[in-house]
């Protein structure tokens, strides 16, 4: 007998629409940003600590039973666990139409054919300056060389478009905004300029590095007038394009000017955690129950659960309690 929840939509308690699953797939990665890592290295999960892809997979079978339409591949680094290719191919079969991969870049000159071919659509590439060794003392060591061939790869292969993900931190990057946003001028890139988060582990969030989505916007009409670009569906990026550009420019706001109210997505941490908002400490655990022999009707019911508990916002600009709980970004799912 089939759950009732099988003819529920999947929106949630104010009408949202949950159909983007994010899923970290491993908590360890090749770099140590500065905001994302410890300085000392972190303590990673134990391999039986993380969902096997059989599990990944099954969890997303029934999502997508419920409208689920969206995957985004995340880590910590997701290039680095095994035979991800088998992963991707097995999403895509389940009929996924639109998955995405998160990645630094360092691995995926040698990949991104084979992620291609195993049905990915589109890459995100976190890189936060086009200065080298501004690049090695923010990762701690990155070769940048990597990273802007891995882009070049991406294009080549047709993980299109790419974006590029870049959080401007005062005194860190912020006098890079312009170079960034100038290479939509002659490439079809998406720069992504993504607030810096309190989601630090080395004490380097204040609230006063913090670059607002609307300084943002004044440094950028400094290289030309800027218009509202629009995609087909909502997601967090406020898009705008330069004259003359034939690349985009996105703004994402989770600080100054947050998108709570069209937010689609839940999370899934590599430990087997849904998490319904990232600044929630709401989880709903389903690998215990995958692994205690739990039945689909049983994980319907845990994913309906997670859409309903889905809080209407955050609260990171009027109560600072509401992200101290916060572990490493690398923890959670970037």
């Amino acid at each position: 007998m089939k759950s009732d929840n099988m003819n529920q939509s999947p929106n949630d308690t104010y009408n949202r629409r949950i159909d983007y699953l994010r899923i970290s797939i491993t908590d360890k990665c090749n770099l140590k940003c500065v905001y994302c890592m410890p300085e000392k290295k972190p303590r990673t999960f134990k391999k039986g600590d993380i969902l096997t892809y059989e599990e990944i997979i099954r969890f997303v079978r029934i999502a997508h039973s419920h409208g689920l339409r969206k995957v985004r591949i995340t880590g910590g680094e997701p290039l680095l666990r095994k035979n991800i290719t088998g992963l991707i191919s097995s999403i895509k079969e389940i009929g996924i139409g639109d998955l995405s991969l998160t990645t630094n870049g360092i691995k995926l000159p040698d990949m991104a054919e084979k992620l291609r071919d195993a049905g990915l659509d589109r890459i995100n590439i976190s890189l936060d300056t086009l200065d080298a060794d501004r690049y090695r003392t923010i990762t701690r060591g990155g070769d940048i060389k990597r990273v802007l061939e891995a882009i070049k790869e991406a294009e080549r292969t047709g993980l299109m478009p790419v974006k590029i993900n870049v959080v401007p931190i005062q005194g860190v990057n912020d006098d890079e905004i312009l170079s960034f946003a100038s290479l939509t001028f002659d490439k079809n890139y998406h720069v992504r300029f993504i607030e810096f988060m309190p989601a630090s582990c080395n004490g380097l969030w204040e609230k006063s590095k913090c670059i607002k989505s609307s300084d943002i916007i004044d440094r950028i009409s400094g290289l030309g007038p800027l218009k509202s670009f629009e995609f087909r569906g909502r997601g967090p990026s406020r898009n705008y394009q330069l004259k003359g550009a034939v690349g985009v420019i996105g703004i994402i706001s989770p600080v100054s000017d947050h998108f709570c109210s069209y937010c689609n997505r839940l999370r899934l941490t590599a430990d087997g955690k849904i998490r319904p908002c990232l600044f929630s400490s709401k989880e709903i655990d389903i690998k215990t129950p995958m692994r205690d022999g739990a039945a689909d009707e049983d994980l319907e019911n845990l994913y309906h659960h997670a859409i309903r508990i889905k809080p209407q916002r955050h609260r990171i600009n009027e109560d600072t309690a509401s992200y101290e709980h916060l572990k490493t970004m690398s923890k959670i799912g970037g």
